[in-house]
């Protein structure tokens, strides 16, 4: 009988960018911040104490001190109790025309903060990143409340799909404040991503994750944008670098390093990954699984190890969603002459279902001499 050889697998597919802020929360007003009941400051104050903030010290921008008029006050308080009692579209209308006709910064950069956070929390992010640009635009809160607002406004951007004006609002937020969290870095990293500057996006993912070890989905994020971005060297080192550290911790970590190294030719890496995370019991028998060792029993059947070839295709073979496996397999034993071996896993192939019958048919049908 002529030799067959076993077919193809294709490469396994990486892991694919996570969207980075899309549990990202809107900061919500202080009701105690509504300076109900007070004369309108004059000006904005220039005062060496004005820029004073307990959350962005070094902040470029000077502090307005503003308060709202009693009778602004009085309109503010109300939108408050309609937004307490989760009555959103009344206490945006009743916010935007208080913004409409105020001539007080504050007056106006509240009202609409307290808009944009009601068409947030009302699900209509369109209405509440309109809201909180124009917030951000009257300037009339102090730095802790504008900021805030800035930074809610970059995550409506994002989540809308706007992203390059989200990058512009979240890069003019860190300039101003002189601050780059990790909430603000992922922010960005995610804009660049929408914008499929995945090159730009992975080394600020990666620099979230060098800060906080722990923080599994800027290990990934980075890990994807290295492989969207042709870098996979580099994702890999990654992983393997949280894998060193104990740092993998699900299936999904574990696959995409193992994926990596199969992509990368690694084979024998692949399986040590592959064996760590089925003696941990984080990677558990399946079809998925079953394609990994198949592309590790081509890759070996490829360089003349038989042997590896059918452990392998062994393993595959009853965790395989198909029978295809199973044929390879019988292929490989009928070409290393063990007959007998190669008909059973023919007949177990035709069980599952394959694509060439005709070829599993005549493998467990035919007899050797």
């Amino acid at each position: 009988m002529t030799a067959v050889r076993p077919s193809v697998f294709a490469l396994l597919t990486v892991c694919s960018l996570a969207t980075a802020v899309a549990s990202a929360q809107v900061g919500r007003y202080n009701p105690d911040e509504v300076r109900a009941h007070h004369k309108q400051a004059a000006a904005a104050s220039t005062s060496p104490t004005a820029n004073a903030s307990s959350a962005f010290p070094n902040a470029t921008r000077v502090s307005p001190e503003l308060e709202a008029t009693k009778s602004g006050g009085k309109v503010l308080n109300e939108v408050v109790a309609l937004y307490q009692a989760k009555q959103y579209p009344e206490a945006i209308q009743k916010a935007e025309a208080l913004a409409s006709v105020s001539t007080n910064a504050y007056e106006r950069s509240f009202a609409y903060q307290l808009a944009g956070t009601a068409a947030a929390d009302a699900g209509d992010k369109d209405k509440a990143a309109t809201d909180f640009k124009l917030a951000v635009d009257s300037n009339g809160l102090n730095n802790d409340e504008h900021y805030q607002v800035m930074y809610n406004l970059a995550v409506m951007q994002y989540q809308t799909q706007h992203p390059a004006d989200a990058l512009a609002t979240i890069d003019r937020l860190m300039t101003e404040t002189t601050r780059k969290t990790p909430e603000y870095l992922g922010l960005k990293a995610g804009a660049l991503a929408q914008l499929h500057r995945v090159a730009e996006a992975a080394p600020i993912f990666e620099q979230i994750h060098a800060a906080d070890p722990g923080n599994n989905q800027a290990l990934m994020n980075a890990v994807a944008a290295y492989q969207q971005a042709n870098q996979p060297d580099k994702a890999n080192a990654l992983l393997a670098g949280a894998q060193g550290a104990g740092g993998l911790k699900d299936a999904a970590q574990y696959r995409s390093l193992y994926v990596g190294y199969l992509n990368d030719n690694k084979p024998k890496q692949a399986l040590a990954v592959i064996d760590e995370g089925l003696a941990k019991g984080v990677i558990q028998p399946s079809p998925d699984l079953a394609k990994a060792y198949s592309v590790i029993a081509q890759d070996a059947y490829a360089s003349g190890d038989a042997a590896t070839a059918i452990t392998m295709y062994g393993k595959a073979a009853p965790m395989a969603a198909d029978g295809e496996p199973a044929l390879n397999l019988a292929r490989v034993l009928w070409n290393e002459k063990r007959f007998d071996e190669a008909h059973a896993a023919a007949k177990q192939a035709l069980q599952k279902g394959v694509r060439d019958t005709a070829d599993a048919k005549k493998l467990a049908g035919q007899k050797g001499n």
